[in-house]
C-alpha cells in the first residue's frame, strides 16, 4: 500500500509501480553505459564516486510543493544521479564489480529523464545499455536485465491498449520461464496485473501465481488487497460518507446517474496528473457524478489540491491517509485509482485512466461494462 509509490519519482522502478513499499525512489537507481578511457584513480576515490551513486538514492532533499515545480525538482534530481554515474563509469575499471549496477541504474535513470523532459534519445541510450548487457554476466545479471526491460516497458506504456497488453503478458511469462526462482517474481507479477483491471480473469490468473510464488508478508496483504478490488467488478459499490460539509453521501440515492469514483492525495504527482485529465475528459458529461476520495492526512494539503482541481466533485477525507476506511474496505494500495460506475450502480471498470475516453463514451452511451481496448 502506499503513497510514495505514486510521488513522481514513485515508482521506483515504474514496474514496483503501483504500491508505496518497492516505488519509493528506486527510480533514482539508475546506471550507465562504460566504455570510455579510464584515467588511474584511487580505489578511496573511486569508492567516494560510489558513494555518491548511492547518496542519491534517498530523493530529492525537500518534497515538491506543486505539480509544477515537481518536474523540475525530479528533473534535476535525476540529472544529478546520471552525472554521477557517468563519473563513475568513465573512473571505474572494466573489471569493477560494481561496473554492471552502474550501467543499469544508468539505463533506469535515462528511461525516467527521458519520460519527465520528453527526451527520446535518452530512452534510444537505454535501450543500447541494456542491449550491450543482453546475454553477458551470469544468471542473476541477465535476469536483471530482463527485469529492467519489463520495468521500463511498463513504465513507458502505463496505459497499454489489448494488443500491448499481450506483448507484456508474453514477456513477463518469458521472464517466468527462465527465472522462476527470481526473487522479484512473485512483485512483477503483482505489477503486471495492475494493467489488467480490465481483464479481470487475466488479473486473477497473475495474481494467483504471484500468490503461489510469494514469501513476503507484506506482498501477501498487498495481493490480498488486489483480490479484494478484483471482487469489486460488476457488483454494485456501496460508498456512504459525509462530504467536507458533514452531509451524509449515499451513491445508490444517484442511480440513474453514471458515476466516477476516484482517490488522490496531494503528494502523488501522478494522481494530480490523472485528476486534469479525468475534468478535461469529464467536462463532456456533465450528469456524471464524481466522487474523489483524499488519502491525506493534513487537512490543509486535501484543500490545497480540491481547490485546484476539486471543481464540481463531491469529497471524502477521513485524514487518515491509507487506514482510511474508504480506502482499507476494497484494498486500495496504490494512487490513481480510478473506477466507473454505471447507472445501475454496479462497478464496471477498476481502472478509469486506460483508454478513459472509450469508456466514458461506452458508459454514457449505456454500454454495460468495459469497452474493449
Amino acid at each position: 500500500m502506499g503513497q510514495e509509490r505514486e510521488s513522481m519519482m514513485v515508482r521506483a522502478i515504474d514496474l514496483v509501480g503501483r504500491s508505496r513499499r518497492a516505488r519509493s525512489f528506486l527510480f533514482g537507481l539508475v546506471v550507465g553505459f562504460g566504455f570510455a578511457s579510464f584515467p588511474l584513480i584511487g580505489a578511496e576515490d573511486i569508492g567516494g564516486l560510489w558513494k555518491g551513486v548511492l547518496a542519491l538514492d534517498a530523493g530529492p532533499s525537500q518534497p515538491p510543493r506543486s505539480v509544477e515545480e515537481a518536474k523540475g525538482v525530479f528533473s534535476k534530481h535525476t540529472a544529478a544521479q546520471e552525472s554521477a554515474l557517468r563519473r563513475f563509469l568513465e573512473s571505474a575499471t572494466q573489471d569493477d564489480p560494481r561496473r554492471f549496477e552502474a550501467q543499469i541504474r544508468l539505463a533506469r535513470v535515462l528511461t525516467i529523464r527521458a519520460e519527465l523532459e520528453s527526451k527520446p534519445e535518452w530512452q534510444e541510450e537505454s535501450a543500447r545499455i541494456l542491449d550491450g548487457l543482453d546475454g553477458r554476466g551470469s544468471r542473476e545479471q541477465r535476469a536483471e536485465v530482463a527485469f529492467t526491460r519489463i520495468s521500463q516497458w511498463m513504465r513507458r506504456n502505463r496505459f497499454a491498449n489489448r494488443e500491448q497488453r499481450q506483448e507484456l503478458l508474453a514477456a513477463v511469462r518469458e521472464f517466468r520461464q527462465n527465472y522462476p526462482a527470481d526473487r522479484r517474481l512473485a512483485l512483477l507479477l503483482v505489477e503486471v496485473a495492475t494493467r489488467f483491471d480490465c481483464e479481470p480473469q487475466v488479473k486473477g490468473e497473475l495474481l494467483a501465481a504471484a500468490s503461489r510464488a510469494n514469501q513476503d508478508p507484506g506482498l501477501r496483504k498487498r495481493i490480498e488487497d488486489d483480490q479484494a478490488r478484483l471482487e469489486l467488478y460488476g457488483k454494485p459499490l456501496v460508498l456512504r460518507f459525509q462530504d467536507l460539509n458533514g452531509r451524509n453521501f449515499r451513491l445508490e440515492d444517484l442511480k440513474g446517474r453514471p458515476a466516477v469514483v476516484f482517490y488522490f492525495a496531494a503528494n502523488s504527482l501522478p494522481a494530480l496528473e490523472a485528476w486534469v485529465r479525468l475534468n478535461q475528459a469529464l467536462a463532456g458529461y456533465p450528469e456524471m457524478v464524481r466522487v474523489g476520495i483524499s488519502l491525506d492526512e493534513d487537512r490543509v494539503q486535501m484543500e490545497s489540491v480540491r481547490k485546484q482541481f476539486g471543481d464540481g466533485w463531491t469529497i471524502a477525507w477521513e485524514g487518515r491517509g491509507w487506514l482510511s476506511a474508504l480506502a482499507r474496505r476494497w484494498g486500495v494500495n496504490s494512487l490513481p485509482t480510478a473506477w466507473l460506475v454505471d447507472a445501475k450502480g454496479a462497478v464496471v471498470s477498476l481502472n478509469a485512466m486506460e483508454d478513459l475516453k472509450e469508456q466514458l463514451s461506452a458508459l454514457n452511451a449505456g454500454t454495460k461494462g468495459k469497452v474493449s481496448p
